[in-house]
């Protein structure tokens, strides 16, 4: 019995033993079960939160804006527009005076996709607090203040014109091409502080309507003549920086003193009395988007080189140039304006596809040629005498036609004509017919005013400001029959009187 006794209690604890082990082990299973179920609540957690807005996000007024958490873009967009279109102060003066005023007019620029990107954004910064709801995070209006703009809107409101006190400040003279000091007058002026404070709470909670009162006071000029002329100085400084454009193809652009001066906003901050400025991009590039391609694109054109009928060539009846045109972003304004604020000129070549010229070679088969001494113009054509003119020719002395080699490079079927007689005296000629010019102004044309010098070949006395006067049929052939191109050649000497009865 014994030895049965002893065998069964050496049994009975490997029993207990394994009743242990499973207990230990199921307890290893339910909380490995546990932490998996917690990451993967964790991790869904943050992938339903990845396009929302975290919790403990908070934004604005609460009456207004409400719990965001869970918000997607499109409804955090219109929480925000709800926010600021309820942001809002009255603003009462000692006078006995009020007025509402929203941000935007006391000179606040509100970037609303810049506020809801933060807001969706908000808490990113750690995977563990952004899904916890105990830990905020305040997002506040992304706004520029312009405190000049709150002044001068709140003087403009509650003191009359003719109170106004009026700060030294700069001014850009169109003449001088300058800045120069503008006068300030004494008078009234109000104490901004208050307003400028509630502003800035605002912008952090946003979506409410706020009470501020403000004070007016008699002064001085707000802003002294030192200020002004120290600014003046300064502006003056930055008119000489070069800002420089070209094509790539050998055409620049310098853009004017006047159109950097429009860039320029001069802010008046009379609560701390300075006198400050900025250069605006968005001025820049306004303009420089409008005058650029106008300045520096360019149209192709073909040359043309004449040549004789053997195949030489004689010269270029019109030079060639290349088609270009730019390829204007915002980023160019962008590179001028930093280079400005930082007071250094500025090139550079914007980019631009340009488009090579070809040569197209012209036989020239016309020749005329311009006798001064009998007052003749005799045409050939491939050097065979075709047709002579009578003609009359620029005055002896200033007026003299030229003499040399030329082409005829522009014509007009009709043309007014302006200039000034040797005295000085202005002179105008409305539509004169069959102009054909080969030389600066010089060029044969009608010239039914004189028909006696023609007749006559009396330069001397009838003769033109250089001029090859023809009647109208004569002058008429040779814009139909010599195209441009033709060479001309003026020879001889102006006659001291007439050349024919």
């Amino acid at each position: 019995d014994s030895t049965a006794t002893d065998s069964f209690r050496v049994v009975e604890p490997k029993a207990k033993k394994h009743r242990t082990n499973r207990s230990a082990l199921a307890l290893m299973y339910s909380l490995l079960i546990f932490v998996i179920l917690l990451a993967a609540a964790f991790f869904a957690l943050h992938l339903y939160f990845n396009n929302r807005v975290a919790p403990g996000v908070d934004f604005g007024d609460a009456s207004i804006t409400r719990n965001l958490t869970g918000y997607q873009e499109d409804s955090v967009s219109k929480t925000v527009q709800n926010a600021v279109d309820h942001s809002e102060l009255e603003i009462s003066d000692d006078q006995g005076n009020s007025i509402d005023a929203d941000l935007s007019q006391l000179g606040v620029k509100i970037d609303k996709n810049a506020t809801v990107k933060a807001i969706m954004n908000a808490k990113r910064d750690n995977l563990f607090t952004r899904i916890m709801p105990w830990v905020h995070q305040t997002v506040s209006l992304k706004a520029v203040r312009d405190d000049s703009a709150l002044d001068s809107y709140l003087l403009h409101k509650f003191i009359r014109e003719k109170d106004r006190a009026v700060p030294y400040s700069a001014v850009f003279d169109k003449d001088s091409e300058s800045y120069k000091v503008e006068d300030g007058i004494p008078g009234r002026t109000i104490e901004t502080m208050s307003v400028r404070e509630a502003v800035k709470k605002l912008i952090a909670y946003p979506g409410k309507t706020v009470k501020v009162s403000v004070t007016s006071r008699r002064t001085d000029a707000p802003i002294k003549l030192d200020a002004a002329q120290k600014l003046v100085n300064d502006l003056n400084k930055l008119l000489e920086k070069k800002i420089t454009f070209n094509n790539g193809d050998g055409k620049d652009f310098t853009v004017p003193k006047e159109a950097i001066a429009s860039w320029i906003n001069i802010k008046a901050d009379t609560t701390r009395r300075k006198l400050s400025y900025t250069i605006d991009a968005d001025k820049a590039d306004y303009y420089l988007s409008q005058v650029l391609p106008k300045e520096l694109n360019q149209q192709k054109i073909n040359q043309e080189d004449a040549i004789d009928k053997e195949g030489r060539f004689i010269f270029t009846t019109l030079k060639g140039s290349n088609g270009v045109e730019i390829n204007y972003s915002n980023s160019v304004a962008k590179k001028a304006v930093e280079s400005l604020r930082n007071g250094n000129d500025f090139k550079m070549a914007v980019p631009a596809k340009i488009t090579k010229f070809t040569v197209e070679k012209k036989l020239v088969e016309m020749r005329i040629v311009v006798d001064k001494t009998t007052q003749t113009a005799s045409v050939y054509k491939n050097d065979e005498l075709v047709k002579t003119f009578p003609v009359c020719t620029g005055k002896r002395g200033a007026d003299d036609s030229a003499s040399g080699t030329f082409f005829i490079y522009l014509r007009y079927a009709s043309q007014d004509m302006r200039g000034r007689n040797g005295d000085g005296s202005p002179y105008f000629s409305p539509g004169v017919r069959w102009v054909s010019y080969y030389h600066g102004g010089e060029g044969f044309h009608t010239a039914s005013w004189n028909y006696k010098g023609i007749a006559t070949g009396d330069a001397a006395n009838h003769g033109s400001h250089g001029c090859i006067n023809m009647y109208e049929q004569d002058a008429r052939w040779i814009f139909e029959n010599c195209p441009r191109g033709t060479i001309v050649q003026i020879v001889g000497t102006t006659p001291d009187g007439p050349v024919r009865e």
